[in-house]
């Protein structure tokens, strides 16, 4: 739901002590300007390859991606294969998680419409609502994380409807993306009950837990080198509860390119 890249500043600050580190904002999203383009897998490769060569960034690459960048990363891992030593996976999106959830499932996961959201955002009221609550519930009100949506989840907006639009194509595109070989890949999942806080039916709540389990683990199929990290103490955004989870996988990963 539109984080910049701020949520990647506590993992960075230790892992830049080992490595070269880059985060950015994909088009529309936080101070990043929109292009005119659909948004799609190789688009966002495109952008993302560009990004990293204008940088000159150091190559061979490891590719840390958060939730829809499960989608987004593997056109990209798949077509600069050759350039990446190690993925991590911080409780990514699946291609399959549409098509598998029950209708009531997509009902109880589903966004408000978006004339409510704009109507909530131009009256200011989203300012109001973050100052006493957070998205997602595992964030602290008085985190870092979520103060930066409270000041600036405007800027993103309007970028993260637009993703949105394309996430059908996108999703059956990812599929088509089922290996990366043997490079070493950790897939981190949050398994803490707080990430199903807001559900009051338990069959929903079953269905949910059992779906991202299923669908977290199925991630390993994508290597031949590949592990499943459980953060016990986190839901959906990882960064924020555990983020020395992250730095640490991030760091095997390093040791194994060593």
């Amino acid at each position: 739901m539109g984080s910049d890249l701020s949520i990647w500043k506590e993992i960075q600050d230790s892992v830049s002590k080992d490595a070269v580190t880059i985060s950015y904002n994909r088009a529309g999203i936080g101070l990043s300007e929109a292009g005119g383009e659909t948004i799609t897998n190789n688009s966002v490769s495109h952008q993302l390859i560009t990004l990293l060569e204008k940088t000159r960034c150091p190559k061979p690459y490891i590719m840390v991606g958060h939730s829809m960048a499960g989608i987004y990363l593997r056109r990209f891992i798949k077509n600069n294969e050759k350039d990446i030593t190690g993925v991590v996976f911080v409780d990514a999106a699946h291609p399959l998680q549409m098509k598998m959830a029950s209708p009531k499932l997509l009902k109880s996961v589903s966004v408000p419409p978006t004339s409510l959201i704009k109507f909530i955002m131009n009256t200011g009221l989203y300012r109001l609502i973050f100052s006493f609550t957070s998205f997602p519930p595992e964030v602290p009100v008085n985190h870092p994380i979520n103060i930066q949506q409270k000041k600036f989840f405007y800027l993103s907006f309007d970028g993260t409807m637009k993703e949105a639009k394309n996430d059908k194509s996108n999703f059956e595109d990812a599929q088509q993306v089922s290996s990366f070989g043997n490079i070493p890949f950790a897939v981190i999942t949050g398994t803490s009950a707080i990430r199903t806080k807001g559900f009051k039916d338990e069959s929903i709540k079953k269905e949910y837990q059992e779906l991202v389990a299923s669908l977290q683990a199925d991630f390993l199929k994508l290597s031949t080198d590949s592990w499943l990290v459980k953060a016990e103490k986190s839901g959906h955004v990882i960064q924020a509860s555990e983020p020395q989870i992250i730095v640490g996988q991030i760091r095997k990963v390093l040791a194994m390119k060593k």
